[in-house]
């Protein structure tokens, strides 16, 4: 809330947050620096990389007051990072054995679901279809799908991957333990996952959403990436929900071109884009193919004149008016035009330009104009009176789009056009909702252009809170981008706080074993690295201790987040107590959305909901947990001096304040 403007904005992320806060030093403007800059490259992960960033701040800060120098600092802590990072993705599990998995299974899912007709179905009756099925099979056949580490792994002790049981035992446990002595039920009020009478079934909706997606695309050689994107949801059912959807229609498109094909699961999140349509529903959200845009009432009424219609069309790469130039382009300074005669006819440049290009459109008898950028009213007006319909704002992937589907040649200039420039196969219709009804919001008409066989599928988000829309289509790029990174990777991490567990028994070895590694330093071939070298192994546990707690704070404040601990007490002690017990080599069984968004200790997770596994993306996590530690060693590195705003004596008084350096 901006007290003095009193607008209001509704965050659902930490770069959205940054966006909307006035950072006026020179630490804050250099954190939502990375900040953006890792949400323009992964589309999420944010989160995770502010609050580290925050936690491991606070353990530099710490290391300061103990008088560790400030390069062992850097060296121990990157050395740690990258130690961590490599083991870790030795434990990732490859999508071909899921995918793989999910397919062996989806034949006898399938056949029970179909005998039982589904469509007849009620939806109480779906989700004990597929809870019965899909669910129960996907945790028993999951559990053999994740990957043995490479002997070349720099742990020496593999079974460190195989001791998360213990972790999700203990969970189970608690659980178990919580129902059964647990009067209250505990109720979760403060979260992204709002708990509410609604969450299971909105759950078990995308689930069953998924089911009826893989049995209308296990066809002809396609892919079924349900349980993959069930785990990436992450529970944000809304999103994934219409990411499927937006799956199914490009594999669909692709089997239009070439129906040969029986290439594997492929996504191109280039080739989606988003509407957003406040007023309507929430339910009226949908995923339809072509590129939905608003447009005025006068636009729409010639959109519904050109129904049915092949439109022949121009595709502008910037903006339609008089003054625009493309990028780079130098116009003569100090030079001034100046007429010999005056102008006795009143018109204007701008006038005789826009007189110009509906002469070159009638002329190519023109029917749609696609323009990237924004066009010239004066000139959509007068065209929407010679049946031309100029669409503005499209983004630069629609316009490659069209100009695949319908042969088209996208210049920067109107005066460029000619025939070659000119495809042809585009539609306009007015775009209607689920009910048949026209969408109106604002004076504004949604309409659709479409191509033949376009990949280019539009998300239609909608609300009937306004406030509300910003926040929806952020989750939507966020499961969007989350499948697209684990297709291209081909691998994903185990979720639900696992890869941290990894990382804190592994920097747990590292510690145990230190004060072996400090008698052997003599005797040891790489006494030249920085790494082993006296210096610093004589502080290398404090540094990895302090490091780790950065985890176990994530980790707590994740537990407290899915209201599996009230406090941040009771889950550092229940991280401690796992991490003691890990010391058997055990099967690594997934982590269920059972234990991470375990709502109230009074029901059985298995019966609230399914027992699906949870992922995240290698890179995007990697990646965030690099720019969180680089942005805290840049500071410090960078001031000799650092100001937190506490003195010592208070800093000793706030032993849980995160200061951010």
């Amino acid at each position: 809330m901006d007290l003095s403007s009193c607008e209001a904005a509704l965050t659902c992320s930490s770069f959205r947050l940054l966006e909307n806060l006035d950072l006026s030093s020179a630490v804050g403007q250099l954190l939502n620096e990375t900040v953006q800059a890792h949400q323009k490259v992964f589309n999420t992960g944010t989160t995770s990389l502010m609050f580290l960033a925050g936690a491991w701040s606070a353990a530099v800060l710490e290391c300061l007051h103990q008088g560790i120098p400030i390069p062992v600092i850097v060296a121990v802590m990157s050395a740690g990072l990258e130690s961590c990072t490599e083991f870790c993705k030795g434990c990732a599990v490859p999508i071909e054995d899921i995918v793989r998995k999910m397919n062996c299974d989806q034949g006898k899912q399938a056949e029970v679901c179909l005998t039982m007709s589904p469509n007849h179905l009620t939806h109480t009756q779906k989700g004990s279809c597929l809870q019965q099925g899909q669910l129960q099979s996907i945790t028993r056949s999951t559990i053999s799908a994740l990957p043995t580490l490479s002997q070349s792994t720099a742990v020496k002790d593999e079974c460190l991957r195989l001791q998360l049981k213990v972790f999700t035992q203990s969970l189970s446990t608690r659980s178990s333990i919580g129902e059964r002595t647990t009067k209250t039920k505990i109720k979760l009020t403060h979260s992204r996952h709002f708990n509410s009478k609604n969450a299971n079934s909105d759950e078990q909706l995308l689930s069953s959403n998924l089911q009826q997606v893989s049995l209308s695309t296990g066809h002809h050689g396609d892919v079924n990436i349900t349980h993959l994107a069930v785990g990436l949801s992450h529970g944000c059912s809304y999103g994934m929900n219409l990411v499927i959807e937006a799956y199914r229609l490009q594999a669909q498109n692709t089997r239009k071109r070439d129906y040969s094909l029986r290439a594997g699961p492929s996504f191109d999140v280039n080739k989606i884009v988003t509407c957003v349509l406040p007023g309507l529903c929430e339910e009226q959200s949908c995923v339809t193919p072509g590129f939905v845009t608003l447009v005025s009432i006068e636009q729409a009424a010639l959109a519904n004149h050109f129904k049915d219609q092949n439109l022949r069309v121009v595709l502008i790469n910037g903006d339609l008016s008089e003054r625009y130039r493309h990028l780079g382009f130098n116009g003569c300074s100090n030079i001034k035009n100046i007429t010999e005669s005056p102008d006795v006819s009143g018109s204007s440049l701008e006038d005789e330009w826009a007189h110009d290009a509906l002469t070159a459109l009638l002329s190519l008898k023109v029917n749609l104009v696609l323009v990237m950028g924004m066009a010239c009213p004066r000139l959509m007006e007068t065209c929407v009176k010679h049946n031309i319909l100029i669409v503005q704002w499209g983004k630069p992937n629609v316009l490659k789009d069209f100009a695949e589907t319908t042969g088209a040649v996208a210049v920067a200039y109107i005066t460029q056009v000619n025939e070659y420039c000119v495809g042809s196969g585009a539609c306009v219709s007015l775009w209607r909702t689920l009910g048949g009804t026209k969408a109106e919001s604002a004076n504004k008409v949604a309409i659709s252009v479409t191509g033949n066989a376009t990949s280019l599928v539009t998300a239609v988000i909608t609300s009937s809170v306004i406030c509300k829309l910003q926040a929806m289509e952020d989750q939507f790029w966020t499961c969007a981008h989350r499948l697209n990174h684990a297709l291209k990777e081909k691998t994903v991490f185990p979720g639900a706080g696992r890869v941290e567990m990894l990382c804190l028994r592994y920097i747990q070895k590292i510690i145990e074993e230190d004060h072996v590694t400090m008698c052997n330093l003599d005797d040891d071939d790489h006494t030249s690295s920085l790494w082993m070298t006296k210096p610093v192994s004589q502080y290398r546990g404090i540094i990895l201790q302090l490091m780790s707690d950065g985890w176990k704070e994530y980790l707590a404040t994740l537990m407290c987040n899915s209201t599996m601990c009230t406090t941040q007490l009771e889950a550092w002690t229940v991280i401690n107590q796992c991490l003691g017990n890990m010391r058997d080599g055990v099967s690594l069984p997934p982590v269920s959305t059972a234990h991470l968004f375990n709502c109230s200790y009074s029901e059985p997770a298995s019966e609230k909901r399914g027992d699906m596994d949870v992922y995240d993306n290698v890179t995007v996590k990697v990646e965030a947990w690099r720019r969180a530690l680089d942005v805290v060693l840049l500071v410090l590195q960078t001031d000799t001096e650092i100001v937190t705003g506490y003195s010592t004596g208070e800093a000793e008084e706030l032993p849980n304040e995160l200061v951010l350096l």
